[in-house]
């Protein structure tokens, strides 16, 4: 019995860990109208561009709630949750950027350490 929570969870972990096809990717923009050429279709991706991408980006998604709604179609309700948590922080630049970063990469570590 002990178990299939197991399972359950390498399964939850491994879809959460996949690639997306390019029309469920996240694409970064600086404001409305304005791409930054940045896509994830991972959260290995989502980490990468995090640390390497203009602030004012972050700001504009953290604010309208994308991360929250694109981490939720990978199916992790619990980053999800991480996410709403720091938005109501208002973090701004580099702040944001470290936060965004710091629980990222924690709960990637956890899912990477779920899978087979």
């Amino acid at each position: 019995m002990e178990t299939a929570p197991t399972k359950i969870l390498k399964s939850a972990a491994a879809n959460i860990l996949r690639s997306v096809p390019p029309q469920n990717a996240f694409y970064f923009y600086r404001a409305n109208d304005a791409p930054t050429g940045a896509a994830a279709r991972n959260l290995t991706d989502f980490l990468g561009i995090v640390n390497t991408i203009d602030t004012t980006s972050l700001q504009f998604h953290m604010g309208r709630g994308d991360f929250e709604n694109w981490i939720k179609m990978l199916g992790d309700n619990t980053l999800a949750k991480q996410f709403a948590s720091l938005k109501s922080q208002n973090l701004k630049g580099e702040q944001l950027r470290s936060k965004l970063a710091d629980t990222v990469k924690a709960r990637l570590d956890a899912l990477q350490k779920a899978t087979p």
